[in-house]
């Protein structure tokens, strides 16, 4: 027990050590494409810390696998270092007996990570989306920036406007270039104002040309008006129109979208390699003082990658239909539970054969 406690208690402080630093140089980065957001006019410059606090939900479920298995492999490793594991191992501590003195460790890990796929982080997503819908609605054309091409109230679109008067609400010198599925529209205008309109709101173009066709034909229409109003999106709709990130998973679940099912068995990943990576860290802790110091670590890492490589590679291929769903990403999470139980039985062969002598003593 007092060992089992040891064991708990350095493998949890490691994978603590590890989130915090992993966590902060996240936010650093979440910080930065937040303010270039609201730089963009996208979102509302008092949602900052909400939006920043509803990503981070998301951060986490990457980063706790992650930092469980980082934890796991670097606090065994020191003890291998150490030669505190040796003498363990001298005492008659398998392998084997360090995967199950951490397995209740794991099991927390599991269920904090399942809490937060299944549950919060699409629920952040939902709520993020919602917050960005309405921010960009209330922003509206008064949060684009003088003399800046601008995302046009989707990634579909861009807009660039040379003045904005903010007392008159009236825009200059404008260019868009908005993306529709049967074709792409080029508006150029000397001025607009923003009106409202039977509940949809509209941007009233003056005093300009609009160039409508399908590029890659010679089908295009050019236009001069005196005034063109283009519709802007609805924010009903926006909000309603959830992608497959922002859907509930018992809604992922009831889908026969392939998109969604690919969803489905991406979110997941975050519990289930909770385990497999566990599995993986034990088995290649054990190391030798004539090995290099951070051979394992390295060993471990790579591993990491090719297996959310293979899972994101998986995740295509079932969206695409290329891959039976039933398969799923399973075949990824057997390939690494394979090999680590390999790795478990050939580093710790002598507990098997132990048993295998208290079965058969005559042998």
């Amino acid at each position: 027990m007092i060992l089992t406690r040891y064991l708990r208690k350095q493998c949890a402080q490691t994978t603590l050590v590890v989130l915090l630093l992993l966590f902060l140089l996240m936010v650093g980065t979440l910080f930065t494409s937040t303010l270039r957001a609201i730089a963009r006019g996208v979102l509302a410059p008092d949602l900052l810390f909400i939006e920043l606090s509803l990503r981070s939900v998301d951060v986490l479920n990457i980063l706790i696998p992650l930092s469980f298995y980082l934890g796991v492999l670097t606090a065994l490793s020191g003890l291998y270092r150490n030669q505190e594991a040796v003498m363990m191992h001298a005492f008659g501590l398998s392998l084997r007996d360090l995967l199950k003195a951490l397995t209740p460790l794991a099991v927390v890990v599991f269920l904090i990570t399942a809490v937060l796929a299944l549950w919060m982080a699409p629920m952040a997503a939902q709520l993020s989306k919602e917050l960005t819908t309405r921010a960009s609605e209330e922003i509206s054309l008064m949060g684009l920036s003088e003399g800046k091409f601008q995302n046009f109230f989707s990634d579909d679109g861009v807009i660039y406007v040379e003045r904005i008067d903010p007392k008159t609400r009236r825009v200059e010198n404008i260019f868009a270039n908005i993306h529709h599925p049967d074709r792409i529209d080029t508006i150029t205008a000397a001025y607009g104002y923003e009106f409202e309109e039977n509940g949809h709101k509209y941007v009233a173009l003056f005093d300009g040309y609009r160039n409508e066709g399908v590029p890659g034909t010679n089908r295009y229409h050019m236009m001069q008006f005196k005034r063109n109003d283009i519709k802007l999106p609805d924010l009903k709709q926006e909000i309603a129109a959830l992608d497959e990130q922002s859907k509930t998973t018992l809604a992922l679940m009831k889908s026969r979208h392939l998109v969604d099912q690919a969803q489905f068995h991406y979110r997941l990943v975050p519990p289930i390699s909770v385990g497999v990576l566990f599995l993986l860290a034990v088995s290649l802790s054990k190391t030798s003082h004539r090995e290099a110091k951070y051979i394992n670590l390295l060993t471990g890492l790579a591993a990491y990658v090719l297996l959310i490589n293979l899972l994101t590679i998986g995740q295509s291929l079932l969206a695409q239909g290329s891959l039976p769903m039933a398969f799923g990403l399973w075949w990824v999470y057997v390939i690494f539970v394979l090999y680590a139980w390999w790795r478990l039985c050939r580093l710790d062969g002598r507990v098997f054969r132990r048993q295998v002598i208290q079965v058969n003593p005559q042998d």
